[in-house]
């Protein structure tokens, strides 16, 4: 799970209960990067990619669709 254009992936942090008297329960959380397959115009043609949608944004407005 990575984008193959900014190499974007998986973080990972810690999830905060605030719902308790005192701020002490903390648990692990993986935070995932929002992907998507899509077809991109490379310089040896079309090409399937797995981007992040902040790529996808980026590659619309430069229009290499």
């Amino acid at each position: 799970m990575r984008c193959e254009i900014c190499g974007k992936t998986t973080v990972f942090g810690k999830k905060v209960a605030h719902d308790r008297m005192y701020i002490n329960a903390r648990t692990p959380k993986k935070i995932k990067p929002n992907l998507h397959h899509m077809m991109v115009d490379t310089p040896k043609g079309r090409k399937r990619m797995t981007v992040c949608t902040r790529c996808m944004r980026t590659l619309r407005k430069r229009e290499t669709l």
